[in-house]
This record gives C-alpha cells, sequence and structure tokens, in this order.
C-alpha cells in the first residue's frame, strides 16, 4: 500500500514552485546615483538662490516707491506751512515758536530722515542683488542649468497720499529656471525663507508702509492697529521702534496728547533705534499742547542735552524761546 502523506507533500511543493514561477518578480528600483544626488544639492542650492533674489528685487522697489509716498508726503507738510505762515497775524502767530508750524517742520525733519534710510537700505540691497547674480550664475553652470531672470512692469501695492498721489513705481520680476533632460528622482521645489510673523521680508516692508500711508491719508485708528500688529509679530525688526513713533504720531494728529506722550515714550524701550530723538521733541510738543508749559520745557531741555547733534535742535530752540 502506497503512503499517501509523501505524495500529497510531493504535490503541494510542486504546485508551490509552479506559482513561484508563474509569479512576475518586479525589478528593483535602483539607487540614485552619486552624480543625481549632486544634481539635487545643486537645484536646491540655485532654487534657493533665485528666491533670495526675487525677494530682494521685491525689496527694492517697495522701498523706492515708499520714497515716493514720503517725498510727496514732504510736499504736503511744506505747502501746509506756508498756508499756514501766509494767514493774517490776526488769526495766528505765524512765528516759528509757533507750535503747529514746529510740529510741521520735526514731521519733515523725520520723514527726511526715513527716507535717508531707506536709500541706505536700497543701497545695501542692490550690492546683495550683484552678489546673488553671481552666484546663480555659477550655480547655474554647475548644475548645467539655464537661469532666465526677465524683469517686467507691475504695480506695487501702495494707497495714494491725501494730496497728489506718487508716481506708481512699477516692477515685478520673473525668474524661470529650465533645467537640461536630466534624470532626478524627484522634482525640486523652491522652498520660500519666511520672515518671523511674515512671509518674506517684502510683506514685511509691504505691511509697515501699507500702516504709513493709512497715517498719512488720516486713516489714524487704522493706522494704530496696523503699527501695533507689526510690533506684536517683529519685536525686534527693522521697522519695529518706527512702528512705535507712528503710533505716537498718529495719536498726537487725533489731539489726544496724553496718548501720545505714553506712546512716544514707548520708543526707548527699543534697544537700537532712529527715533528717540524725535520721540523726545514730541513729548515735549505734547505737554505744551495740554497746556503743562514746565514739563515742556524740562523736556525740551533734556532733548538739547542728550541729542545735541540732532537736525532738530533749531527747532527746539525756538520752542524754547517761545516759553520762556
Amino acid at each position: 500500500m502506497i503512503s499517501k502523506r509523501p505524495l500529497i507533500l510531493t504535490l503541494s511543493l510542486a504546485t508551490l514552485m509552479g506559482l513561484m514561477a508563474c509569479t512576475q518578480k518586479k525589478p528593483a528600483t535602483p539607487a540614485p546615483s552619486i552624480e543625481q544626488l549632486k544634481m539635487q544639492s545643486q537645484m536646491k542650492a540655485l532654487s534657493a538662490e533665485v528666491v533670495k533674489l526675487r525677494e530682494s528685487r521685491q525689496e527694492v522697489e517697495l522701498l523706492r516707491a515708499s520714497i515716493a509716498t514720503m517725498d510727496t508726503q514732504i510736499a504736503v507738510y511744506q505747502t501746509k506751512l506756508d498756508e499756514k505762515a501766509e494767514q493774517p497775524i490776526i488769526e495766528v502767530v505765524a512765528t516759528p515758536r509757533d507750535p503747529d508750524i514746529i510740529n510741521l517742520r520735526g514731521n519733515i525733519y523725520v520723514l527726511i530722515r526715513e527716507i535717508d534710510s531707506l536709500k541706505m537700505g536700497m543701497q545695501n540691497l542692490e550690492r546683495m542683488n550683484d552678489s546673488l547674480e553671481i552666484q546663480i550664475e555659477q550655480l547655474a553652470i554647475e548644475a548645467h542649468t539655464e537661469v532666465d531672470l526677465e524683469t517686467v512692469a507691475a504695480k506695487p501695492t501702495l494707497r495714494p497720499v491725501e494730496s497728489k498721489p506718487p508716481v506708481p513705481v512699477k516692477v515685478k520680476t520673473t525668474l524661470q529656471v529650465a533645467t537640461t533632460p536630466r534624470p532626478v528622482e524627484k522634482p525640486v521645489t523652491m522652498v520660500q525663507p519666511k520672515a518671523q510673523g511674515y512671509n518674506l521680508n517684502a510683506d514685511y516692508r509691504m505691511a509697515y508702509n501699507d500702516a504709513l500711508n493709512n497715517y498719512f491719508n488720516n486713516d489714524f485708528l487704522e493706522a494704530i492697529q496696523e503699527f501695533r500688529i507689526i510690533i506684536a509679530r517683529e519685536p525686534t525688526g527693522a521697522y519695529a521702534d518706527n512702528a512705535q513713533y507712528w503710533i505716537g504720531e498718529c495719536y498726537y494728529s487725533l489731539e489726544d496728547f496724553e496718548s501720545a506722550i505714553t506712546e512716544f515714550d514707548k520708543v526707548f524701550n527699543f534697544d537700537e533705534n532712529n527715533k528717540s530723538d524725535h520721540a523726545l521733541f514730541k513729548i515735549a510738543i505734547s505737554y505744551q499742547q495740554l497746556g503743562r508749559y514746565l514739563k515742556a520745557q524740562e523736556n525740551m531741555e533734556r532733548f538739547l542735552r542728550e541729542y545735541p547733534e540732532s537736525e532738530l535742535v533749531n527747532q527746539a530752540r525756538d520752542f524754547l524761546k517761545g516759553n520762556r
């Protein structure tokens, strides 16, 4: 009698081997070569540099637009000054000691200093652009890639001020990376760097610019809110001290002089700022507007002691002559 167990085992083994023979083996995915990995690394570096260049170019154009807006606002202040000086002496004593005239002149100096700061920033950005373009060209050669840097016009989203609107500065940078057909495992995407609280430095500048334009357009409450958001998101940002100063200016324009003094005083909380002399100057004027002449004199004398090189020194001396 033949044993069934060995026969069953033999048949099972044969069936299994047949199934294995019929099953198609998927070819193993080859690991990326050293050349492909190097190519990926070069493309990522190239993409990052292209993003930096686009960002810095946008920033330059925003600075140009801001300077144009501030130039227009200076003309507005100067017109107000001229009109005030021409008013009959019966209505207004138009002397250099008049607080309104001193305040308008002070505002002009504030904007002139801000424009100078913006121009310096533009020079630094333009130097960085030159360096980035050289780096991009070198990376493109290494990555066997063509980089097309095409500049076309684009309108910045800026609001006009109350007088003649500034000449719009239109620039948009289109950067296209055309790769040669080389095998890369995954497509390389551009990773856009983020500033703390904002998407790119240009967005941070745009937020500050929008708030400043609201101030110029006499929308003071909206400007205050926007300046506060800028400070909250970027407490050590490049425009934080400026934003704090303009909050004080908003309250001054609203004739809430107590709040203006409080906000101007906060400017001194920033370790590095270029508005402390202007803030102290406006604190003194705010006290005078409240009729607190001794406090006004005290703060203006402190201003002369602490900031003898400020462009507002002559205005401060005229102010003190009118309060003695």
